[in-house]
């Protein structure tokens, strides 16, 4: 139940406990996920926003996401601790089957990322993880997949119309690649599954992301990425360190070696520059 810090979850019931502040190199979410910060903050930051969860909120997020995270520790230097259960699209489908469940054709107005204040359903099935993070056990298989079901069930009471978003299964159509690209180009995730989020094969990907950029995507994303390094270092609030990861570099060097061959200069000398004309 215990998992790896640098992961986002870890399928299918887990806590996370933590007192350095962690970027968690899963910038995708593959399957919906459920979960309720007991204490410290989680950073994510979408394509349209960053958000703060605080310590007693609960947060779903949708499958099929683009997101980066950051679990932070309490002020004082205590521990982040979280509890999230991973609603995997397999379970859901055969869940829908055993219980006959149709797809009924509703389109809800819920966003990909949704704040709950959970019904005593809800509340009840967080509480019932406490007793296993404060003793430091781990779930059987048996349990797991209790407690997914719990999970399923304690939704549907929440809000009626979580059904549809729960056990929803669209087929990904093609979408505008253009504007796709623009608002979620800092996310480091594989070519293969920018591909398959905008509903492309790799193939036609790459063809059409060079008829409309006019360059192929690993050259256009990293142009970007330091498009927007430049502009947040030329704000004067910003440095290197503090944006190196939210635009979707691996590591300071390479950021700064990649800077410096855009620009010619290093990403430090911009800051410097900009601070001494200020």
């Amino acid at each position: 139940m215990q998992v790896d810090p640098k992961a986002f979850y870890f399928p299918n019931v887990a806590y996370f406990s933590g007192t350095s502040k962690e970027h968690a190199q899963e910038e995708f979410v593959r399957e919906h996920v459920l979960c309720h910060i007991i204490a410290g903050e989680l950073r994510f930051t979408d394509a349209e926003k960053d958000t703060i969860g605080k310590p007693g909120e609960t947060i779903l997020f949708r499958r099929n996401l683009l997101l980066k995270c950051e679990k932070r520790p309490t002020p004082e230097g205590g521990p982040f601790k979280i509890v999230y259960f991973v609603l995997e699209k397999e379970f859901l489908q055969q869940y829908a089957l055993k219980h006959g469940l149709k797809r009924t054709g509703i389109h809800t107005d819920h966003k990909p990322i949704l704040f709950i204040d959970p019904k005593p359903a809800l509340k009840g099935l967080i509480q019932s993880i406490y007793p296993y993070v404060e003793a430091g056990g781990f779930f059987s298989e048996a349990m797991i997949q209790h407690k997914l079901v719990e999970a399923i069930l304690a939704l549907q009471e929440q809000d009626e119309q979580l059904e549809h978003w729960l056990f929803d299964f669209p087929q990904q159509g093609k979408i505008d690649l253009q504007d796709f690209m623009q608002r979620n180009y800092m996310f480091n995730v594989p070519m293969t599954k920018f591909a398959e989020l905008t509903g492309r094969s790799l193939s036609t990907f790459q063809r059409d992301f060079h008829r409309i950029f006019g360059m192929n995507a690993t050259r256009w994303l990293l142009k970007r990425r330091l498009n927007a390094a430049y502009d947040a270092l030329a704000s004067g609030n910003k440095m290197p360190v503090d944006i190196y990861l939210d635009l979707g570099f691996e590591d300071i060097a390479h950021f700064s070696r990649s800077f410096k061959n855009e620009f010619g200069f290093s990403p430090s000398q911009l800051t410097a520059k900009t601070r001494k004309a200020v």
